[in-house]
């Protein structure tokens, strides 16, 4: 599978960084995005808004010609999540057959109320994975050690593939289970924006570390009741992401909890913002599936209070801090 050919959609941070790193690892790989006005710009520039800083390489193809999407072997789909239905529905006519898919995007969709491997599978055959650990985009496309996880329902597909991503920089590692990396990578989004929230009050490392292992519990509890296997909190797409993306304000997620914490409003936020910031439509869901189901996640709560509720941050923390339990597994 060496020279397979690997196409991203999704010219995002994301997207963008997995291109520039594949290709100078000498992999045949193409950025494809549906905007071709911003394609063009991309192509001229050589730079990305959402990478400042960063060069992209000028033998890297980069295109919005759909019918590169037909010439694809491989698919890495970078796309925001609440953006990937109506984008899937449109290019899923050109997409081959048996090309398998690998979901790079992390959150729930709203409406349907589903992780993204789920809308896929209702409309394509295609084999559907998902491809998630700690890394941040700007690290991968610098070429620093990074690693991640990688899930297919067929352990020696999601190895193929595996192989096939992998370089000396960015190391992956195989999996079966879909579900659940899906819902970690997600879900981990929720969390980030309480640990931002922790941050900008600067209530301590004790506090953040804390927060940190009883929200993978949280998420290892979600994972479980949909039917993902409770080892998957303990890998690199559960407590590694996790972690990461919790411990300082690099995550979109993170730096929105701290700004929140600061005082400004949700609205404001978003609305200065160029990425978008799935821990806000994931956390409605995440509270929604919870409510529905019976799952104890108080901080999933908390979060989904301040974000949708409009309740004051103090407020919410108080009444977190103050709901303790006796023993720690409940």
């Amino acid at each position: 599978m060496e020279n397979t050919k690997i196409t991203i959609v999704g010219t995002g941070s994301w997207g963008t960084a997995l291109a520039i790193s594949f290709h100078n690892a000498g992999k045949s790989v193409t950025l494809w995005g549906r905007r071709a006005e911003y394609v063009t710009e991309l192509c001229a520039q050589r730079c990305s808004a959402y990478l400042p800083g960063i060069s992209i390489p000028k033998t890297l193809p980069i295109t919005s010609n759909i019918k590169e999407i037909s010439a694809s072997k491989v698919i890495l789909w970078t796309a925001p999540v609440q953006q990937s239905q109506q984008l899937m529905e449109s290019l899923k006519e050109y997409i081959p057959s048996n090309c398998p898919i690998v979901l790079c995007s992390k959150g729930l969709e709203l409406q349907t109320q589903k992780p993204l491997s789920k809308l896929f599978e209702n409309c394509l055959k295609n084999p559907i994975g998902v491809l998630s650990g700690p890394n941040y985009a700007d690290e991968i496309a610098n070429g620093l050690p990074a690693a991640s996880t990688l899930a297919f329902k067929n352990l020696e597909l999601a190895n193929q593939i595996s192989q096939l991503l992998r370089h000396k920089a960015f190391r992956i590692y195989a999996y079966d289970d879909v579900v659940g990396v899906e819902l970690a990578a997600a879900l981990k989004n929720v969390i980030a924006i309480a640990a931002g929230i922790v941050i900008g009050k600067e209530l301590g490392k004790n506090c953040l570390a804390a927060l940190i292992t009883r929200a993978s519990a949280e998420i290892s509890r979600l994972i479980c009741t949909f039917g993902g296997q409770k080892e998957t909190i303990q890998t690199l797409a559960g407590i590694g992401d996790l972690v990461l993306t919790c411990s300082n304000e690099k995550s979109r997620n993170t730096s929105l909890g701290v700004a929140l914490a600061q005082g400004l409003s949700l609205e404001k936020i978003l609305n200065a913002r160029k990425s978008v910031t799935e821990g806000v439509p994931t956390t409605k869901v995440a509270f929604d599936l919870a409510q529905q189901h019976k799952i104890h996640t108080p901080i999933i709560s908390a979060v989904y209070s301040v974000l949708h509720e409009k309740k004051s941050i103090d407020d919410v923390l108080s009444l977190l801090l103050n709901n303790q339990h006796d023993r720690e597994f409940e």
